[in-house]
C-alpha cells in the first residue's frame, strides 16, 4: 500500500485519521505548551458527506492539519496546526484555501480564526491576513478533586430534550443570548438524535427556564450552550443547573468536563470557578470576509 503524500480532503475522519490528528496535536502543544481546540466530539462525528477536514502529508505522516467547524449558516470556525519542522513551507496556507473555497461553496459569509493567545505561529500568521479581532475565550477543565455540590431543589426539575423540544431550545437560546430565534439554526432533529450530543432542559412549574448542551466523546464532556432566561437570572438556578449537569456528566463516567467562557463575562466565570472550574488556556478569535 502506497503511503500518503500531499494534500488530502477528507469527508468524515477514519480512526487511523483521528490518531494521526491526536498525534500531530499533541507534538505542536508540546513544542509551544499550548492546548489547541480541535472541538474532538465534534470530529469523532463528522459527516461523509461534506469536505469539512483537510490533511497534509509527508511520506505518509501527517504534518499539516485544518478543521471547518459549522455550526451556524453566519461563519466557519477554523482551527488547524503544522508540524514545527514543516512551517514556513506554505502547508497552512494550502489548507486554508482548500477550506476557504468550500466555506465559499457553502454560502458562508465570514471566517472565525481560533487562535491560542501564547501561539506564536498562530498569532503571526492571524496578522499576516489581517483579520478583524472579535473576541476572547478562556478553555475551562474541572477540577476532579472537587466534590460535587448536591442540587436538592424543589423548584427546578431536570430532563433531557427530545425532537418536540425543538422549539424551546431556540427559544430559550435566542432569549438567553440576547439574539433572534431564527438566528438559532444549530438545534435539528439530526443533531438532537445523535448519540453524543445531549441537551438538558430545567424547568419551573412546567415552564423550561434554562438548557445546557453537552457533546459527549471518549476523551472529555465538553459543556455549551449553557443559558437562562434573563427574567429568571441571578436567583441561583444557573449554578444549580451546572452542579447538575457535572453530576449528569459523572453518571456517564466521564470525569474530564471542559468548557469555554468568554474573557469578558465575569458572571459566568465566577459561577464556573465556583463550580470547580478551572482557566487551562485562552482563544483569541479572529474574523474575516470571505
Amino acid at each position: 500500500m502506497s503511503l500518503r503524500q500531499g494534500f488530502y480532503a477528507a469527508q468524515g475522519l477514519a480512526e487511523d485519521e483521528l490518531g494521526a490528528i491526536r498525534a500531530l496535536a499533541e507534538e505542536c502543544n508540546n513544542y509551544e505548551q499550548l492546548d489547541l481546540k480541535l472541538n474532538w466530539p465534534t470530529l469523532h462525528s463528522r459527516s461523509k458527506q461534506e469536505s469539512s477536514d483537510f490533511l497534509y502529508y509527508e511520506q505518509g505522516k501527517l504534518i499539516g492539519y485544518l478543521a471547518v467547524f459549522h455550526f451556524n449558516t453566519h461563519e466557519a470556525e477554523i482551527s488547524g496546526m503544522v508540524s514545527p519542522a514543516w512551517r514556513r513551507r506554505g502547508i497552512f496556507t494550502t489548507l486554508l484555501d482548500a477550506a476557504r473555497k468550500e466555506c465559499q461553496r457553502r454560502k458562508l459569509p465570514s471566517l472565525l480564526f481560533i487562535v491560542q493567545h501564547h501561539s506564536a505561529s498562530g498569532q503571526a500568521f492571524a496578522a499576516a491576513l489581517h483579520p478583524q479581532y472579535d473576541h476572547s475565550e478562556y478553555h475551562m477543565t474541572w477540577d476532579p478533586a472537587v466534590v460535587p455540590v448536591p442540587v436538592v431543589s424543589s423548584v427546578l426539575q431536570f430532563r433531557q430534550a427530545q425532537v418536540e423540544d425543538l422549539p424551546i431550545l431556540k427559544a430559550v437560546t435566542a432569549a438567553a443570548f440576547q439574539m433572534p430565534v431564527d438566528g438559532v439554526d444549530w438545534y435539528t432533529e439530526k443533531a438532537i438524535k445523535y448519540s453524543t450530543r445531549t441537551y438538558y432542559l430545567a424547568s419551573i412549574d412546567s415552564r423550561v427556564v434554562g438548557k445546557i448542551d453537552v457533546n459527549y466523546d471518549v476523551q472529555e464532556a465538553y459543556i455549551a450552550g449553557f443559558g437562562v432566561l434573563p427574567e429568571y437570572q441571578g436567583r441561583g438556578y444557573g449554578r444549580q443547573m451546572m452542579n447538575w449537569t457535572i453530576q449528569e456528566i459523572l453518571r456517564h463516567d466521564q470525569q474530564h468536563i471542559v468548557l469555554e467562557v468568554s474573557v469578558d463575562n465575569d458572571n459566568a466565570l465566577g459561577l464556573y470557578t465556583s463550580c470547580g472550574f478551572r482557566q487551562v488556556s485562552s482563544d483569541d478569535y479572529y474574523r474575516q470576509t470571505i
